[in-house]
């Protein structure tokens, strides 16, 4: 309940979803369970304090661009770098075997060993590439706890040891296509790495109200939904 209840209290309005089903995943992936009720859930606002944000890389320098190829993510490099939660929340997905096969390409794959967790913010962090995991689904993390380690898996075999970031809002379902990045991160790591405390949830719930269609085609498209 907490993912899509979480996902449904962006932008700090009471919000009425359907509760998804249970997912789906191959063995090497671990992933929370989603409400399986055909009932809707019904949010009311937060009373808690708001969430804190802080610069999710330590330990070694990094960099990152503007810019990304074809959607909104955020490459940033600095090989061995300790990955950390941005803000507090919950770890909701990990895979710590690296499944990507360059012949077959699966894009699902591509993202290696990685790490997906919910804010308390109700939005959805992605740290894909890495070369260990730190954390494990259902982990409670607060701002800064480390969640993995800055590697090359995936597809970064044939490039350059980085972490791909991004941000998005979660799908009832175990996908790819939307986990990957739905809004552009580096405002929000410039923001943070200057100790501002910048939040992406208003940006999130208006491309996710733009996009009210994203999750069911992102889980309609065997090649991207994660199995």
């Amino acid at each position: 309940m907490a993912l899509l209840a979480a996902c449904s209290n962006v932008g700090s309005a009471s919000v009425t979803v359907p509760a998804g089903s249970e997912p789906t995943h191959s063995a090497p992936a671990q992933v929370a369970p989603v409400p399986t009720s055909d009932e809707a859930i019904t949010i009311v606002p937060t009373t808690l304090p708001p969430p804190a944000y802080v610069f999710p890389f330590v330990g070694r320098h990094v960099s990152y661009g503007g810019t990304h190829h074809d959607y909104p993510a955020s490459d940033v490099f600095g090989c061995g770098a300790i990955v950390v939660a941005p803000t507090d929340g919950t770890v909701v997905q990990t895979r710590e075997v690296d499944l990507w096969d360059a012949a077959v390409d699966l894009p699902s794959n591509r993202g290696g060993k990685y790490v997906s967790m919910m804010g308390r913010d109700g939005v959805r962090y992605y740290f894909a590439h890495l070369d260990t995991v730190l954390a494990a689904v259902g982990q409670s993390v607060q701002p800064g706890d480390p969640v993995g380690v800055m590697g090359r898996t995936g597809n970064a075999r044939e490039s350059a040891c980085h972490t791909h970031f991004g941000i998005s809002w979660p799908c009832p379902q175990n996908e790819w296509g939307v986990r990957r990045g739905e809004i552009w991160p580096a405002p929000y790591l410039d923001a943070w790495r200057e100790g501002e405390q910048r939040s992406p949830v208003l940006e999130v719930f208006a491309v996710a109200q733009a996009s009210p269609t994203a999750c069911e085609e992102a889980l309609a498209d065997p090649a991207a939904a994660e199995a």
